[in-house]
Order: C-alpha cells, then sequence, then structure tokens
C-alpha cells in the first residue's frame, strides 16, 4: 500500500519531547488497512510534509507577532 501523503503530517515535538528532526504522523483513522502488510511512504513526501508544517508554524509566529503575542 502506498500511503497517501495527504494522510501524514510532521511535529517537532512529541509528549514532553522535543526534536530537530520530528516525528512522522500517519493518520490512519480512514484509511482501510485489512489485508494491508506493508505500507510504503515515499520519502519525498515525507520532506514535502515537513516543509509544509515548517511553514505553517513560520506564518503562525508571524501571526502571533503582529498581534502582539509573544
Amino acid at each position: 500500500m502506498l500511503f497517501p501523503k495527504e494522510k501524514m503530517s510532521h511535529t517537532t515535538s512529541y509528549r514532553g519531547d522535543k526534536s530537530d528532526e520530528g516525528w512522522l504522523i500517519l493518520n490512519i483513522g480512514n484509511v482501510e488497512l485489512e489485508g494491508v502488510s506493508k505500507i510504503y511512504i515515499d520519502l519525498r513526501d515525507v520532506e514535502e510534509v515537513k516543509e509544509h508544517s515548517a511553514k505553517s508554524s513560520e506564518a503562525l509566529e508571524q501571526a502571533k507577532r503582529l498581534l502582539g503575542g509573544e
């Protein structure tokens, strides 16, 4: 099974731990996994997910600064 990129996300913190590399999150809530024995993830998709996450974090920080937050 080729795991869909739309069901992946990335975080740099988990359970109080922080990591520059972070963690890949696979949202399997609505994914049919019956009969699946292997899941393949294109590492190019992982990089794209990480880049999207970084851009979202930067936009959030900028919005906080503009609104007088941290």
